[in-house]
């Protein structure tokens, strides 16, 4: 993966060539859409392009947001270039898993990441095996008797065309994996506000890969930083990959060691209370999918 070092002014430049126009034309594109870029100057956008200087963090967000509206993902460049800037969290998460998180996840003595295989769960010959072994884990990660997702119904849930659902493994060993599906907005709406059960899904809730739905974080499990940035970084891209059909990101949790990261990284908590009859905690949050893939954090980091 190859750091680029100037990823919004290469996206700038290729969106504006995409759509044929000049510097000057791009300014005043720009100061139409918001009034931070009243006072913008073709010589200040030259300056961006080039990397000579930098928008601030406001301006990043603006500018991006600025492309998405322009349909710059439709210009392949520009995609490749966000994919390629989205590809280098890899370190900032692996450093951030390592330093804060690795309560969350295992002790698997590290390797080099090449020996770790990375599969689609749906396309994988074992994933039986490894339903049934992911199962095990959120059944162990929630409170007693939480957990109800029986191996035929995830299964299930994984095949279905939207899904996204990703396992390591490494000699037929499951070391971690990341789960998303694709719901109806009103469903994943309901999950977050505790009004319906995460677990009680049914094939009417799901949404078609082609129609405009919120993606549930089903699971996330790694076990080492390691593997768990790269699943990370791997949910990433396919969000970017799929952002027009994708209006939100969901996560319903009754752990709190995910909450500061998942803030950080731009998903908001929408509600929150206590579960009597299990006795925990629990905190839904949803987010615009552009809050996520381009955070605060994330740009600072890689933008």
């Amino acid at each position: 993966m190859g750091t680029i070092r100037n990823p919004v002014g290469e996206i700038l430049t290729a969106y504006r060539k995409y759509n044929k126009l000049t510097q000057k034309e791009a300014v005043e594109a720009l100061a139409a859409y918001h009034t931070a870029f009243a006072s913008l100057t073709p010589v200040t956008l030259s300056r961006w392009e080039t990397g000579t200087t930098s928008p601030s963090l406001k301006k990043k967000k603006l500018l991006i947001l600025f492309f998405l509206k322009g349909g710059c993902l439709h210009c392949v460049e520009c995609r490749q270039i966000t994919r390629r800037a989205l590809e280098n969290l890899y370190s900032s998460l692996h450093t951030v898993f390592t330093e804060n998180y690795q309560y969350i996840i295992g002790n698997l003595p590290e390797r080099p990441l090449k020996e770790y295989a990375f599969h689609l769960l749906y396309t994988y010959y074992k994933k039986r095996q490894h339903i049934e072994h992911i199962i095990d884990i959120e059944e162990a990660s929630n409170v007693p008797g939480y957990y109800t997702v029986k191996a035929r119904q995830l299964e299930r849930w994984c095949n279905h065309p939207a899904t996204f659902a990703m396992i390591a493994e490494r000699k037929m060993q499951h070391l971690g994996h990341f789960i998303m599906f694709k719901l109806k907005n009103e469903v994943a709406r309901a999950i977050a506000n505790h009004e319906r059960n995460e677990f009680s899904l049914t094939e009417e809730d799901f949404c078609p890969a082609y129609e405009k739905g919120t993606y549930y974080v089903h699971a996330l499990y790694g076990r080492n930083p390691k593997i768990t940035a790269k699943l990370n970084v791997e949910a990433y891209l396919f969000m970017l990959d799929n952002m027009e059909t994708i209006d939100n990101i969901m996560i319903f949790s009754s752990r709190d060691d995910g909450k500061t990261i998942t803030r950080d990284y731009g998903i908001a908590s929408v509600a929150k209370g206590f579960d009597e009859k299990f006795g925990m905690k629990w905190d839904g949050m949803l987010s615009p999918v552009e809050d996520i893939l381009f955070s605060d954090t994330v740009l600072k980091l890689v933008f």
